[in-house]
């Protein structure tokens, strides 16, 4: 039980009794250090060549480090609290970070055990299965705090910004297939069908506007001016969600930050 207390105040942030860091997560912040500096040294030929062994037997280390944690991290969520239970563990522990803590290994290993057994993957698989790595970095979004509140205040309106995303996709397409009538005839290189069309939509919609493909009639003009009009609104929808849910959390924070220096002066 000793352990398993330990285990929790080392590796639940808000677990932790002092100030700063605890040993075990400053290592762990320690090791996602490491691993930025190993995914930029093998993206360089000439050290990746000669230091292939050493860096494939490090990564291995890492990963095996972040499955142990893992496992540690589910096994002890908690118990300094008396919670006990998978299911209360996980809510303890907060499931983002359970599922951020997973990705950041289990992809990778899988995918190390898969090629272990059917070869060396090809060469344009590498690439991709180093960029995996990247999930790892998601790691320490647990060790700041301004970042934990944004990914929670995201997980907390998911389902607004996904109907959000899903609206943009709808009007996307519904503006591909305007300027593709307004201006295929014109243009047939750059608006003749829908699919070529998507790429100005997206590029308008977005507000980006490379301008490296646009309309030349008046009515495909028209088209373009409406559609760049809903651009805004489209990209402001999905920031007025987040920064109003966003807003909300921080004033939560700071009054349960204030109740509690209040209950600590009495």
């Amino acid at each position: 039980m000793k352990a398993k207390v330990w285990w929790d105040r080392q590796l639940i942030v808000k677990s932790w009794d002092r100030r700063g860091l605890s040993p075990v997560n400053a290592g762990i912040i320690c090791l996602i250090a490491l691993s930025a500096v190993l995914f930029a040294v093998e993206t360089e030929p000439m050290l990746s060549a000669d230091w292939s062994d050493v860096l494939a037997v490090t990564n291995i280390v890492i990963l095996g480090l972040f499955a142990g944690e893992f496992a540690l991290r589910l096994w002890s969520a908690g118990a300094s609290h008396g919670v006990t239970g998978l299911r209360e563990r996980i809510d303890y522990a907060e499931p983002v970070w359970f599922v951020i803590d997973f990705l950041a290994f289990a992809p990778e290993l899988l995918l190390l055990l898969a090629f272990a057994v059917i070869g060396n993957p090809p060469a344009d698989w590498v690439v991709g299965f180093r960029l995996i790595r990247l999930l790892r970095f998601a790691k320490l979004m647990r060790y700041l705090p301004g970042v934990r509140i944004l990914v929670e205040t995201l997980a907390s309106v998911w389902s607004e910004l996904f109907a959000s995303v899903i609206l943009a996709a709808v009007l996307i397409f519904l503006a591909a297939i305007l300027i593709h009538f307004a201006e295929g005839h014109a243009d047939p290189e750059n608006f003749g069908s829908v699919p070529r069309a998507l790429w100005w939509s997206v590029v308008t919609l977005t507000t980006v506007g490379y301008g490296d493909v646009l309309p030349h009639t008046l009515l495909g003009r028209i088209a373009a001016g409406a559609v760049a009009l809903l651009g805004v609104g489209i990209v402001a929808l999905p920031s007025g969600i987040v920064a109003g849910a966003f807003i909300e959390r921080l004033r939560t924070e700071r009054m349960k930050t204030r109740r509690a220096d209040e209950e600590t002066s009495e």
